[in-house]
């Protein structure tokens, strides 16, 4: 969140030398997190827009159960999650007034990296597996809910750039699409007897990261729903 601070505090000084530039400033929470977004008039009723969002979330520690029906082993796990978004937008406002139709593209930059340690024996695709088959006994991942810029189509209320400089409320409501990515990892340890499995463990991987990417495109359509507090200058 710094480095948004940091961002608006700049685009204020250069406002203040620039009188010819029409320029907004938000700040903003909903469901691609708390954030800031700075505006800059193209037309009386169009207004570029830049959006970034962050969330901290702090580490959590989870036990997963993994493996085949009857042979479950457990994965003490680590997790470390981060939350936000980066957005390029153009407002219209259809009636030179407080609403706005919006279009653009978003990147969600929500994800979750887990580092974890297999604690017993586990049959997975009906291949048995045990903590000293894979290198110190790890298991590794990452999930994600953005990969790329996606489109983004929305409605909202709010002061534009161009308008006479002072404060205003602002609500925006729309959908994003979703671009969920997961990588897996885990090494069998070369002097494992089961080392040979590595080409069987890799696919039960790829397999199991198909499975959560399709779970989450079942979220494809990503709600964005937001408030906050704008000025315009």
């Amino acid at each position: 969140m710094n480095k948004y601070i940091g961002l608006v505090s700049c685009l204020l000084l250069f406002s203040a030398n620039v009188n010819a530039l029409d320029l907004g400033v938000g700040l903003k929470a909903g469901t691609l997190g708390l954030g800031v977004d700075v505006s800059v008039a193209l037309t009386k009723t169009i207004n570029a827009r830049i959006a970034l969002t962050s969330v901290e979330i702090d580490s959590q520690n989870e036990t997963v159960t993994v493996g085949d029906a009857g042979s479950e082993g457990d994965i003490d796990a680590v997790l470390d999650a981060d939350y936000g978004a980066n957005a390029l937008l153009v407002d219209w406002y259809v009636f030179n007034g407080t609403f706005h139709v919006t279009a653009g593209m978003v990147k969600n930059n929500g994800k979750a990296d887990f580092r974890g340690t297999l604690l017993s024996n586990v049959v997975i695709d009906g291949d048995p597996l045990s903590p000293s088959d894979l290198v110190g006994g790890s298991v590794g991942g990452q999930f994600s809910l953005g990969d790329s810029y996606q489109p983004y189509l929305g409605v909202g209320w709010g002061r534009k750039a161009s308008s006479d400089p002072g404060l205003a409320f602002s609500v925006e409501i729309g959908v994003a699409l979703l671009d969920p990515d997961a990588q897996l990892r885990a090494t069998l340890d070369p002097g494992s007897i089961n080392y040979a499995n590595q080409p069987e463990l890799q696919q039960t991987l790829d397999n199991a990261e198909a499975d959560v990417e399709a779970d989450l495109d079942e979220f494809e359509l990503f709600p964005v729903l937001s408030f906050g507090v704008n000025y315009a200058f």
